[in-house]
């Protein structure tokens, strides 16, 4: 399991520094077609991502988060779905890194809730106009 957990974490190192050179090329003015380059090859990675993070879930669970003093199983952060307003756009699962969502009997639903990057709650804007992606109203203090 220990490999596991080393495997996602530096998955996870791999996606927020995606997210920093993406920042800095906008910054910088980079080239549209250079940026839009990089975002097809940050695409072709994704899905491989989502696998692996649903593949060694369990491992996820235990990694240890130095900076919420606490492993990611004890960290209440996760969406949920208010199924009078989802419409089951499934925007939700194409958007989430790390595949938080799943269809299941042509549902969608939280099937891998700890997968969910700590405090983020993207997905909610992504959702369709009805809201129906819904996280915690606080959110979770960093250890200090």
């Amino acid at each position: 399991m220990n490999k596991q957990k080393e495997l996602l974490k530096k998955i996870r190192e791999f996606m927020i520094l995606n997210l920093e050179i993406k920042k800095l090329m906008n910054a910088l003015n980079v080239d549209e077609e250079v940026y839009n380059i990089y975002e097809e090859i940050t695409k072709m990675v994704r899905e491989p991502n989502k696998i692996i993070y649903k593949k060694f879930y369990n491992a996820g669970k235990e990694i240890y988060y130095k900076e919420y003093g606490r492993k990611r199983k004890d960290i209440a952060w996760f969406p949920t779905i208010d199924y009078e307003k989802c419409k089951n756009c499934k925007k939700c699962i194409d958007f989430c890194p790390k595949g938080v969502y799943e269809l299941e009997n042509n549902k969608t639903i939280v099937k891998y809730p700890f997968n969910c990057i700590i405090n983020c709650n993207a997905c909610s804007y992504m959702c369709c106009e009805n809201n129906a992606i819904i996280f915690p109203e606080k959110k979770i203090d960093k250890y200090n």
